[in-house]
């Protein structure tokens, strides 16, 4: 039985829920309070648990509580939804945070730590903005295609062609649009110029810091890969082995189990960490298709793989071997051999 109270919290941008349970587990208060107030009610509470449900400034909040003394806990939205009773109230969202964060086995999202914050927000500021690059060209393109003015795929071809499009007086694009056509590609340019910018400050942090540099000797990690790993990993302590923290980001077969007999199926679609197994897979798959020459002991490995299963599960099952070297690297401090071929 727990012996402190428990604080389920709801987050807000301006105001904040809490409902408060005993050892005994009944609820002493559920109230509101402004997001002004609730670091002064966090530090006036006693030692508690202090749960909150996942989502934007829950992290923040987490790191203020841990600093008053209390536990804290950080739940997924899809567990915490599986113990609210009633209407969708923010009451109900509080009492259904601190039930769920008393339940034995549930899944805690690990916390993460500013290092490993600000590295996160880095390569989320480089998506949105490879994002809306790849946005605007495809918008060019478009509306190129109504004037009957055509550019072959990639980036390169864009950035060439379209001065020549802008010189061109025979074409049929209008005078009209000719003024917004040049803004636009001058705000592409922009976001290729950020973009590259970005790039290698990434690349910078990951030289800089020891665990993202080790990380990216393993096969088919690259920096974005290394620093989404070491962003969501940290030391490692908040999964129990390799297994399972491959388990969070989907890298694992989907099981199904009914009368002592077990099923295993292909990996979940939608229980998944999308953003970083994606990126795994993606090195993983261009590792695969890339190798050359066998030197290491994985080389072989993967070589036997890809004659009995093909390209695509050898790929997923370099990521899935590398997300629990990654793990065990980063829980034991070890540095990252490759096993030659004697």
């Amino acid at each position: 039985m727990n012996k402190v109270n428990t604080i389920g919290v709801d987050l807000a941008k301006n105001v904040i829920q809490v409902s408060v349970l005993s050892p005994l587990n009944k609820e002493l208060t559920n109230k509101e309070l402004p997001r002004t107030k609730f670091a002064e009610f966090l530090a006036k509470q006693p030692i508690s648990l202090v749960a909150f449900e996942a989502c934007s400034t829950a992290h923040h909040w987490a790191r203020a509580a841990r600093g008053y003394g209390h536990q804290v806990k950080i739940l997924p939205a899809k567990v915490v939804s599986s113990f609210r009773q009633g209407h969708k109230t923010d009451k109900n969202d509080a009492l259904a945070v601190a039930e769920a964060a008393n339940r034995p086995n549930v899944k805690e999202a690990p916390l993460k730590e500013l290092e490993q914050q600000g590295i996160q927000s880095i390569q989320r500021s480089r998506e949105l903005l490879v994002q809306n690059k790849t946005c605007l060209s495809n918008h060019l393109r478009g509306l190129l295609m109504e004037f009957g003015v055509f550019v072959p795929k990639g980036f390169a071809s864009l950035f060439k062609n379209i001065p020549d499009i802008l010189e061109d007086g025979e074409n049929d694009i209008p005078d009209m649009f000719r003024a917004t056509l040049n803004l636009m590609y001058q705000r592409l340019l922009d976001l290729r110029d950020d973009v590259g910018l970005l790039d290698e400050q990434v690349k910078q942090l990951v030289k800089n810091n020891e665990a993202c540099s080790n990380l990216t000797k393993m096969e088919g990690v690259g920096p974005i890969s290394a620093i989404l790993l070491f962003s969501t990993l940290g030391t490692g302590e908040a999964f129990k082995n390799g297994r399972e923290f491959s388990a969070y980001i989907g890298l694992t077969p989907k099981q199904h189990s009914s009368g002592g007999k077990a099923s295993l199926m292909g990996i979940s679609k939608f229980v998944a960490n999308k953003r970083l197994r994606s990126v795994l897979i993606q090195g993983a798959r261009a590792y695969v298709h890339r190798m050359k020459s066998v030197t290491t002991k994985k080389d072989v490995w993967l070589v036997n793989l890809i004659e009995r299963a093909g390209y695509g599960k050898a790929a997923v099952a370099l990521a899935n071997k590398n997300v629990r070297t990654a793990w065990a690297l980063l829980t034991q401090g070890t540095e990252y051999k490759k096993e030659l071929i004697v």
